[in-house]
């Protein structure tokens, strides 16, 4: 396993670490606040990475071999 794999597997851990937290801020967050419109919009790099990391894993992908 190379190494960004193994970086592909952290970043994996930790979108679902995040995405976990902030599903739980979702039920505290008043809906129209401005709290809530970041919370949604924090929902995009973190549905990118997160994206990202699983094609890389799948596909297996290696550039600096």
């Amino acid at each position: 396993m190379g190494l960004l794999q193994s970086a592909s597997r952290t970043i994996v851990g930790i979108d679902i670490l995040f995405l976990l937290l902030l599903g739980f801020s979702f039920v505290f967050l008043e809906p129209g606040s401005g709290s809530y419109v970041t919370a949604q919009i924090t929902l995009i790099p973190i549905t990118l990475t997160l994206i990202a990391s699983l094609v890389i894993l799948y596909t297996e992908w290696e550039p600096f071999e």
